[in-house]
């Protein structure tokens, strides 16, 4: 029989009497922690894998607190080169070791998450907000598509079109002083210039 849980953010595979070590838990040796959050299970070899959905019904893995302890120190350090920067920090992390005391498999049936719900002026809010971006985005679609048949029709350089698009100026109204009549961006601040002069 075996059991994998989750505890402290972490998956543990649990059999019976077996030791584990786990981030440092609130609880002193000798007492006994229950952990209801069962991902999967195998009551014997041979017979089905129970596996939750995200946890399984009724199940738990039941611990007894054996002592707390520090792993060995890693040593942390930092440097920059060429810039003096140095340093070095040692570190122990705190665990708890455990003895696997129980394992309740409970209905073997997947518990389905918890749904949030949610206040129902956000979600008509969200629905209104659904419905009006398929429109936006079919004519912000329409705009692009005109603005390329657009400069697709006038031969116009990228910067050019970007600056008249800005300023408000036709540049179906402007004759080009490129190569092949083609409207640059001088042509544009031209147009600028003479209307601001008016």
């Amino acid at each position: 029989m075996y059991a994998i849980f989750e505890a402290k953010g972490k998956q543990f595979r649990a059999t019976p009497d077996q030791r584990i070590r786990m981030p440092s838990i609130g609880a002193e040796p000798g007492d006994r922690v229950t952990f209801d959050t069962v991902l999967l299970a195998q009551k014997s070899a041979g017979e089905d894998v129970l596996i939750g959905r995200p946890a399984l019904e009724g199940a738990s893995v039941a611990v007894e607190v054996l002592r707390h302890g520090k792993d060995e120190k890693i040593i942390v350090y930092k440097m920059k080169r060429r810039k003096g920067y140095r340093r070095k920090q040692g570190h122990r992390q705190k665990f708890t070791e455990v003895k696997v005391v129980e394992i309740e498999l409970g209905t073997g049936e997947s518990v389905k998450p918890a749904e949030r719900r949610k206040p129902e002026a956000k979600v008509e809010k969200k629905a209104e907000k659904a419905e009006k971006k398929p429109e936006a985005k079919a004519e912000r679609k329409a705009e692009a598509k005109g603005q390329e048949a657009a400069s697709a029709a006038i031969d116009v350089t990228p910067a050019a079109a970007e600056l008249a698009e800005a300023e408000g100026i036709d540049l179906t109204a402007l004759e080009g002083t490129g190569k092949e009549g083609r409207i640059l961006k001088s042509d544009v601040e031209a147009a600028i210039k003479a209307r601001e002069g008016e």
